[in-house]
């Protein structure tokens, strides 16, 4: 089902700026309100507002399922990778980064595209079942 052109147009406009927002809380969350959580599911709005108002079928020529699966494996690949990196510097995610926030920094962005992927992936498996009723 689509939207109407108002809802489609806006959409469009909108969703630019809810990728952004997302990207700034994963890569400000160590220094203030946010994190990876957040911008994640901020990110996966975005696609999931994209997808109910343009429509499934052309979303998912752009945003392929398999995509969101990728991202999500690779992510929580980088969150496992991350955490066993710090044992060689003492813990279980160890800070071993001399930089401001540390591991924080990485850790949320892994985090968002995780959060962000999980909730594409789930919507779009939602959408399959719908679809297959």
């Amino acid at each position: 089902m689509k939207m109407s052109t108002v809802v489609r147009t806006t959409t469009k406009m909108v969703s630019p700026f809810l990728v952004t927002y997302a990207v700034y809380l994963m890569l400000y969350g160590h220094i203030s309100p946010g994190g990876g959580f957040q911008g994640g599911v901020i990110l996966a709005v975005a696609v999931i507002l994209l997808i109910t108002s343009h429509g499934y079928s052309k979303v998912r020529r752009r945003f392929h399922f398999n995509w969101a699966s990728l991202i999500e494996s690779s992510a929580g690949a980088m969150l496992v990778l991350l955490g066993m990196t710090g044992l060689a510097f003492g813990a279980f995610y160890a800070n071993f980064l001399p930089t401001e926030g540390g591991i924080i920094l990485p850790f949320n962005v892994i985090v968002g595209l995780e959060v962000g992927a999980a909730f594409t992936f789930v919507f779009y498996i939602l959408l399959r079942w719908v679809e297959s009723d």
